[in-house]
């Protein structure tokens, strides 16, 4: 019987995520099914993708001072009030 895998299971293989057992069978369904090696393929491409442009985790000056001027511009109608 073939097992049937989700997009879930795709990505906990891409990731290393799978105990041996899990990871052989799913090796071994992507050999047999060409829509699902499709799936990892593109999933394959989007993690290399992510990986080589990774989040910037600290904002911006220009997004800073946004924020600060708008934080000010409420001080302002608040002490107005």
């Amino acid at each position: 019987m073939i097992q049937t895998f989700t997009l879930n299971d795709l990505v906990r293989f891409l990731y290393d995520e799978m105990n041996e057992d899990e990871a052989h069978k799913m090796q071994e369904a992507l050999l047999l099914d060409d829509e699902l090696m499709d799936m990892y393929q593109d999933l394959l491409s989007s993690k290399h993708t992510l990986d080589s442009n990774p989040i910037r985790k600290d904002p911006s000056q220009s997004s800073i001072d946004k924020i600060l001027n708008y934080s000010r511009s409420c001080d302002l109608q608040v002490a107005a009030e």
